[in-house]
């Protein structure tokens, strides 16, 4: 036993009685533990932290302190009749007696020459870990995972000094304690990952990884003497790895996404995609930020096809706009583009949307503003190249957008206004930074625009990627 602190709440009232007059000599005074031995063993003896009681008397006078010595070394002294004390087993022990005195002292300094004692036998606890119960959707991660975890000690949780995570069969890598959010980027080798603790790096290449294949986080802790818990294990997920530096996002029904794959793969471009879906959880990760955010950083340009559909959030719903704005916004900021064909409605709340991308409010009225199979989209610009485009079919409820301030009007819309309804036709929007445009939003989903004989959505796709992005 090396080490032991004492806390100690002071009593200054006066104990015992006060000495009778006379010559007599002084008696010295007598100490007593409340209990006199502690027989345990195994898992029955007591843990680091212990409570004693004692306490003393004089028979000509009274007690003005008492001195405490731990394992024949002074510890301290108190006028209080109780302490707390915490033993730091050494490490590599799993138990140790430890040695308490007591003694007072009374108001002459004359002091208990048969101190009372006790042995206190005690046996370190191990801590235990967790990571958090929530299930971890098996094809959620693509490349990024996050999951929260913590520990604890019945010894208190100060004892704990390190935690350690590893991947699959890789080796074993210290995280922080205190930072209960845990992220893992797969690499582009696809055998190791890095590693992020409350949206921070703190490791670029833990080993262990598996691309294209099945993964499991296992997570220990460890206390000040020595002591390892339980292993805990993640659920298991699946890691696809990087292929292209584009990512596609689509959280509308699969088959809208079908469309957008399919002119995509016309335009040529390699992309990544995720699709997304609110009533299965399919795609979706299990804590949004920070895992949307590093998933963005992964890819030079992200292209999100979203509707007015409400995803789990935080205990409730919202729109998706509305929980990827924090992570759009990170991007960007960090030199990403974006584009964003969505579904707005005229009752969505825009607070989290507007400036984060190139938007500042939609347009609300009485009536209906709509396009015909007849109408088109047309580009603000006519002479940059870029497409106009008709729909398939009606489409009822559009909802045009103004420009952010540092943004402006890109496309408008032929619209047939019903009912009263007033407003401005902006129904795109495009900003720029230094001259580069990083940002094009439509207000309308793109997917609608697929009529046959004629440029279509697929046509913007590719002018914005060729000669915007």
């Amino acid at each position: 036993m090396k080490k032991v602190a004492v806390i100690c709440s002071i009593l200054f009232a006066a104990l015992g009685c006060q000495k009778p007059q006379g010559s007599v000599d002084n008696l010295a005074p007598e100490t007593t533990i409340s209990v006199d031995s502690i027989q345990r063993s195994g898992d029955l003896r007591l843990n680091a932290n212990v409570h004693l009681n004692w306490y003393g008397s004089d028979a000509d006078g009274y007690i003005d302190y008492f001195n405490v010595q731990v394992n024949d070394e002074p510890a301290g002294k108190t006028r209080s009749n109780d302490s707390i004390f915490t033993f730091v087993i050494d490490a590599g022990l799993d138990s140790a007696d430890v040695l308490i005195q007591v003694s007072a002292v009374d108001h002459e300094g004359l002091e208990d020459p048969t101190p009372a004692k006790l042995w206190v036998p005690l046996k370190n606890a191990a801590p235990s870990c967790r990571i958090d119960a929530d299930e971890i959707a098996p094809d959620s991660a693509k490349i990024v995972l996050t999951l929260r975890w913590d520990a604890e000690d019945i010894d208190g949780n100060e004892t704990i000094v390190e935690a350690e995570v590893r991947l699959n069969n890789g080796p074993w890598a210290q995280i922080d304690l205190g930072q209960g959010l845990l992220s893992f980027t797969l690499n582009a080798s696809g055998t190791s990952a890095a590693v992020y603790q409350n949206g921070f790096l703190v490791d670029t290449a833990l080993a262990g990884a598996a691309a294209n294949d099945t993964n499991r986080v296992f997570l220990r802790v460890k206390d000040w003497a020595g002591s390892y818990s339980e292993v805990d294990t993640s659920s298991t997920f699946y890691w696809s790895a990087k292929a292209a530096d584009m990512l596609v996002l689509n959280s509308q029904p699969a088959y809208i996404g079908a469309q957008y794959k399919e002119w995509l793969d016309t335009i040529g471009d390699a992309y990544d995609y995720v699709q997304m879906d609110a009533i299965t959880g399919i795609g979706i990760p299990t804590y949004w930020n920070p895992s949307m955010k590093l998933l963005f950083e992964q890819y030079e340009r992200v292209l999100l096809f979203t509707d007015a559909t409400q995803f789990p959030n935080n205990g409730g719903t919202d729109y998706l706009l509305n929980i990827l704005s924090p992570s759009v916004q990170s991007y960007v900021q960090g030199g990403g583009k974006v584009l964003t064909s969505a579904q707005i409605t005229s009752s969505m709340d825009m607070g989290a949307i507007n400036d984060v991308y190139p938007v500042s409010g939609s347009i609300t009225s009485t009536g209906q503003a709509r396009l015909t199979n007849d109408s088109s989209i047309v580009p603000v610009d006519t002479t940059s190249g870029a497409p106009t485009i008709r729909p398939k079919n009606i489409v009822l409820g559009v909802t045009p957008v103004n420009p952010a301030a540092d943004a402006n009007a890109y496309y408008t819309a032929q619209l047939t206004k019903i009912a009263g309804w007033t407003g401005t036709n902006t129904v795109g929007t495009i900003r720029s930074r230094n001259g580069e445009v990083y940002e094009v939003f439509f207000s309308v989903p793109l997917h609608q625009f697929s009529r046959s004989n004629s440029t279509n959505g697929g046509d913007l796709i590719k002018h914005v990627l060729e000669n915007e992005f």
